[in-house]
């Protein structure tokens, strides 16, 4: 999975005017830190990853920021898994770091996250929207509550502002996820508009 910055720079791709629930949906699906949950909510165990993900998008409020977000958040997912994760396991695998390829994934994500945020013009904004959101008015049957979206939010951000403005991930540089955040909001927008079958 991408990280929260990544996921913003989809979203911000998709619709740069979005409402602040919008923004706020888009990482709030890895509100937990159970992996088995995780898993459940992003349709990682799903027998088929997309109609899953078809069947929610049939299901959600499209008029609902939040829960549009949310349906984001887990598409863009789905397209990294399938991209970004196998290529950085396939340079890794002949490593012999290779048993602690996560580790260093998670960290290299991280590293670009932070990058994105001090470097990209339109991030102050889009986070002044997520820290004034209204989270009281999230109105919604997705598995997550008020509470845990404000945790999350705030422990998001903490990690952000804190983090070192001259980070740089070796893995993902800004081409690489301008390219893969591009590509990811054309499909998406196929995806959302496509008849049901």
């Amino acid at each position: 999975m991408p990280s929260p910055m990544i996921h913003l720079l989809v979203a911000y791709e998709i619709n740069p005017k979005a409402p602040d629930l919008f923004w706020v949906g888009n990482f709030a699906p890895d509100y937990i830190n159970d992996r088995q949950k995780k898993d459940e909510i992003h349709f990682r165990n799903a027998e088929n990853r997309l109609e899953a993900l078809r069947q929610l998008r049939e299901k959600i409020d499209n008029n609902n920021p939040f829960e549009a977000g949310w349906l984001l958040h887990l598409f863009v997912d789905t397209c990294w898994d399938e991209i970004m994760i196998p290529a950085f396991q396939n340079k890794y695998k002949n490593s012999s770091a290779f048993e602690d390829w996560f580790i260093k994934y998670r960290g290299e994500t991280a590293l670009a996250s932070y990058y994105i945020y001090h470097h990209m013009d339109w991030a102050p904004q889009i986070w002044t929207q997520i820290l004034n959101a209204d989270l009281s008015t999230i109105k919604s049957e997705l598995p997550i509550t008020q509470y845990d979206v404000e945790l999350y939010r705030d422990r998001v951000y903490r990690r952000h502002s804190e983090s070192d403005k001259n980070s740089v991930s070796q893995e993902y540089t800004e081409e690489q996820v301008l390219d893969f955040s591009r590509e990811t909001a054309c499909k998406y927008i196929k995806w959302k508009n496509l008849p049901d079958n």
